[in-house]
């Protein structure tokens, strides 16, 4: 593998910038998301690789949103029903117990 290039993604709608690290191998390019590696690629060129990754860059954070808007409406249907009042009870008692500090 040849010299490793890292170009920076800025994406729409997050405060992130994501980094891009790409190495030549052999007559290919491969690369991969330094933030998110499970994000990675191989293509032919790098531009090819460029364009993709940041293809699957987008569709790895849009699933992360629907992810967490399916937790947060879990949690809130949760405590709706009453499902966290035991944390808040043992929270409680560890304060009153003064086994909480502060930070």
């Amino acid at each position: 593998m040849d010299k490793l290039h890292t170009i920076e993604i800025q994406e729409q709608g997050f405060a992130e910038t994501y980094t891009v690290c790409a190495e030549q191998n052999g007559d290919g390019w491969i690369g991969w998301i330094q933030e998110l590696p499970e994000v990675k690629c191989q293509r032919k060129t790098k531009k090819e690789l460029l364009k993709v990754l940041k293809i699957e860059l987008h569709e790895r954070l849009d699933a992360y949103r629907v992810e967490a808007e399916v937790w947060d409406k879990q949690f809130e249907e949760d405590a709706k029903a009453g499902k966290l009042e035991r944390f808040a009870e043992e929270a409680l008692t560890d304060f009153r117990a003064g086994k909480c500090e502060d930070i």
